[in-house]
């Protein structure tokens, strides 16, 4: 391999930060004062980047909803074939233009602009291959091993360019394929299959946070908030959904409320402290209004939430600036 491409290579991969520029200096022996070469300002470079990427994320919503219109006006007229193309086909168009572009021109984006318009047309052109196929969409378990194609298909793009956006279209594609099994597995008739949803939606939860922990410092750390969010939103949301139909959850669930909140100071999240604090506010709420409105009445009830409130929100604030923010 000729230097240039070695150094191209290098450039590359710190860009990416498959490899920090530290790192390379400590394997070259050489010393932290020496100067790289000059770049824009930090300040100027997150503008124009922010400013491209938001024009970007714009102009791929725009094409989206044109797609959807225009197909929509002209679906009656088309005939199975073009079905197909105008939705899988234009999806893997889009998804084998971005892979071009992340090879040759990672530097620009438009690969992973590309790749966000091929996810967001692949799954639906793949069920309507199936539908002019003949396969039967009534069928849980068709459905179910189509999304699991696409989700291998997307680890396997994801493991050839390492991009937050092909990893947020596995992850999507995976949880719907739990879903869509879960479905295929339990009779919707049974008592127990709303319970069952809960609790596959509190272990996602579990493992969107501990995906978002597993991504920190790596070229997937742009998915960590929203992972975060996800997660614990899942995560309690179900888990309150519990508590509405169980004596013994009202009082377990105070437990996973404080739990969380040490979680988000273990992994120093702002996310999970505030959505942690808006649980705990609607379980107090909701005990408070179940168990002591009619003895102590509203007024008084109200009066002792507002303090709950003030206590909550102080103490989040406190954990924030104590163990988070001074991170």
């Amino acid at each position: 391999m000729q230097t240039n491409e070695l150094i191209e290579e290098l450039k590359l991969k710190v860009a990416n930060g498959e490899i920090g520029q530290e790192e390379l200096m400590a394997r070259l022996g050489l010393s932290q004062t020496i100067t790289l070469p000059a770049t824009a300002s930090p300040s100027e470079d997150s503008s124009h980047f922010s400013v491209t990427k938001m024009l970007y994320i714009l102009g791929a919503a725009i094409v989206v909803v044109g797609i959807v219109i225009f197909v929509g006006q002209m679906w009656d007229d088309m005939g199975a074939l073009a079905h197909v193309i105008v939705t899988l086909g234009l999806g893997l168009l889009f998804a084998g233009l971005g892979s071009v572009l992340l090879n040759q021109q990672p530097q620009t984006n438009l690969g992973t602009v590309f790749h966000f318009l091929g996810g967001m047309l692949i799954p639906g052109g793949s069920l309507v291959l199936l539908d002019e196929a003949g396969a039967s969409l009534d069928e849980p378990w068709v459905v179910a091993m189509t999304f699991f194609s696409i989700f291998v298909f997307y680890v396997i793009l994801n493991r050839m360019h390492k991009n937050a956006v092909l990893t947020f279209f596995a992850i999507l594609n995976a949880t719907t394929t739990c879903y869509l099994v879960l479905y295929a597995v339990v009779d919707s008739s049974s008592l127990f299959a709303g319970n069952l949803y809960l609790y596959l939606t509190m272990m996602l939860g579990v493992s969107y946070l501990l995906l978002a922990e597993s991504f920190k410092d790596g070229w997937n750390n742009r998915l960590i908030g929203a992972l975060n969010f996800f997660g614990i939103t899942g995560f309690l949301g179900a888990g309150f959904s519990r508590v509405l139909d169980s004596g013994f959850w009202e009082v377990l669930y105070f437990l996973v409320l404080f739990g969380c909140l040490f979680l988000s100071v273990y992994l120093k999240s702002r996310i999970i402290l505030i959505m942690s604090t808006v649980f705990l506010i609607i379980h107090v709420s909701y005990i408070t209004g179940e168990h002591f409105a009619d003895s102590i009445g509203w007024p008084l009830s109200l009066v002792f939430l507002g303090f709950v409130f003030i206590g909550l929100g102080y103490t989040s604030i406190s954990l924030n600036n104590k163990y988070i923010k001074s991170t």
